[in-house]
């Protein structure tokens, strides 16, 4: 960037690039916001300062950063700037460094590993190439139509399928309804034709239809089996959100009592830990950190957790790293009965996020009930209905865990002997709707 900015192609006023290297002055020192006028003086050290002047300063080096920031990203698909520099060739009339340009482009893309909907794009715009180039040479016998438009229908079906499938998670999340447009057509034409042995378009096809289609798991089998086996097919980071779909499916799933999905998700988690897909720019997030143990519990594979979490710790943010970790191991220590770990565990460490907090002092909750610690029990429930009274937090939230410290304090009051009163408290368990923990609520119960 340093020299792209110095470039006289690019600027040829100094005071740009002195300010450029101010800046990476002032970030090697850690100054998250450099001083206006420190800035100043740096550029023009004789000049009174000129805010005017500076600001025009920074708007060119923006402008300069922005060029540089849209060259690195172009340059990144090495095919596309070939297909560039054949299109340039061949409007020129330099036949011969066309030839020579289109050439490259087909050897390239035969040694590329991707198959996903850009790479169809590119394939469409080759074919397109050669057409152009034929068609003004009049060699009507090479115009490549049928390519041309075998490879557009291909990127176009799989892109279409791949935004259909990010609407739909978006639609699950935030209860918006949208307009797919031509997806059903694009449906019916896909399982008309032979399109889905191409993985850019079947892997969406069978996510699509998993999501789509309840209580049927064909699909998600057969989605699962095809990003296991095609993933050096496509980019880190769509391949990366496939693997989180389907995590999520299963998630979903797990949470309408179909148990063995959580099976499915840590296999899932696994094969994407195993080839470094989860990690964005070398980071895990704390979110699919979480849920990772939270599969594992499900499965008792508590060995494998316990080394997940000692191993990924340094994969997190630094300012989720300590709260995650501690708690994700309390919660397996707890899972595991032992209660003086996790509570030693939970004790330790000041949660900084609200809602891990308010899920570790849950974890405390069911600790000191199930050690019939009563005294502590209820200092700590009290305790909890005034932070969840003082923190703003969701409404949905805060309901859940009030819920939850209500009926937990109706089973302390509950008569041990009064069968009916048991069994009336656990049927007004079942149907509240909003409830944090009802399953362990309703396992006290029986």
């Amino acid at each position: 960037m340093k020299k792209f900015v110095a470039s006289p192609f690019v600027n040829q006023r100094e005071h740009v690039i002195l300010l450029y290297s101010f800046l990476v002055r002032e970030k090697k020192r850690g100054q998250q916001s450099p001083d206006r006028r420190e800035a100043f003086a740096f550029i023009w050290p004789n000049l009174p300062y000129d805010d005017h002047k500076l600001r025009l300063s920074m708007s060119l080096l923006l402008k300069a950063i922005e060029q540089y920031l849209v060259w690195q990203k172009t340059n990144e698909d090495q095919v596309n700037v070939k297909l560039k520099l054949s299109q340039a060739y061949r409007q020129l009339g330099l036949n011969r460094h066309f030839v020579k340009t289109i050439t490259e482009v087909q050897s390239m893309q035969q040694r590329q590993a991707l198959r996903h909907a850009e790479y169809y794009q590119n394939r469409y715009s080759f074919y397109l190439e050669q057409y152009h180039f034929n068609a003004e040479q009049n060699r009507m016998e090479g115009l490549k139509l049928e390519e041309v438009q075998e490879n557009l229908d291909i990127s176009y079906l799989a892109s279409k399928l791949r935004q259909s499938c990010l609407i739909l998670s978006h639609q699950a999340i935030y209860k918006k309804e949208y307009d797919f447009g031509m997806l059903n057509a694009v449906i019916n034409y896909i399982e008309d034709h032979a399109y889905l042995q191409h993985p850019a378009i079947s892997i969406y096809y069978h996510v699509y239809k998993a999501l789509t289609t309840e209580g049927d798991n064909d699909h998600f089998s057969q989605f699962k089996a095809l990003i296991f086996a095609h993933q050096e097919q496509f980019p880190k980071d769509e391949i990366r959100d496939l693997f989180l779909l389907a995590a999520n499916y299963c998630i979903k799933q797990l949470n309408r009592g179909r148990h063995h999905f959580a099976k499915e998700g840590l296999e899932i988690y696994k094969e994407g830990l195993k080839n470094d897909i989860l990690l964005r720019n070398g980071v895990l997030s704390n979110f699919t950190y979480s849920n990772i143990v939270a599969k594992a519990i499900v499965t008792k594979d508590f060995q494998w957790a316990a080394q997940f979490v000692h191993e990924y710790k340094t994969k997190l943010e630094p300012k989720h790293q300590e709260n995650s970790y501690s708690f994700n191991l309390a919660w397996l220590e707890y899972e595991q009965k032992n209660y003086n770990q996790a509570l030693t565990l939970l004790n330790k460490t000041n949660f900084t996020d609200l809602l891990l907090n308010i899920a570790a002092k849950t974890i405390a909750m069911k600790i000191y009930y199930e050690l019939d610690a009563f005294d502590l029990l209820s200092s700590h429930l009290d305790a909890m209905h005034i932070f969840l009274h003082r923190k703003k937090i969701l409404a949905s939230h805060k309901k859940n865990y009030l819920n939850t410290i209500k009926y937990l304090r109706k089973i302390i009051d509950l008569p041990l002997a009064d069968r009916q009163k048991r069994l009336q408290l656990q049927e007004e368990i079942s149907n509240v709707a909003i409830i944090a923990e009802k399953k362990w609520l309703l396992r006290q119960l029986e």
